[in-house]
């Protein structure tokens, strides 16, 4: 989910401009960026990061690609070793107070309750 959100966040990256306001004469050139929306991504990328270089740490794999969907696929094929590790805890935590903030950026709009946990089944 982190992927298609950062992905969002692209969207709303560029502060909208009002139709009434006047540019000229403006000191302040550029892009007016959303800055919560450049938070909101740079936080799931160090996030993301900081998990799977946990993982190459503990294991004899390489880091890939310092991209969010990279990351987050290379986070998915190791799920296994860090659902066992100690800070498993902390990197559920992390990742969902990620997702909620920036979920809360790019979809401002929307009532975000706390995400269900998934459900699992066990037997018949």
């Amino acid at each position: 989910m982190l992927p298609r959100v950062y992905g969002e966040l692209e969207v709303v990256l560029v502060a909208a401009q009002d139709p009434g306001d006047r540019l000229s004469g403006t000191d302040r050139p550029g892009i007016p960026l959303n800055g919560p929306a450049v938070e909101a991504r740079a936080a799931i990328r160090d996030t993301l990061t900081s998990w799977a270089d946990l993982m190459v740490e503990g294991r004899t794999v390489r880091l890939p690609l310092r991209t969010v969907p990279a990351l987050a696929a290379f986070l998915r094929r190791h799920l296994g070793w860090l659902a066992v590790h100690p800070a498993a805890d902390d990197a559920a935590n992390d990742i969902d107070t990620v997702l909620q903030r920036a979920l809360a950026v790019a979809r401002p709009h929307e009532a975000l309750a706390p995400l269900a946990p998934l459900a699992v089944p066990v037997g018949p």
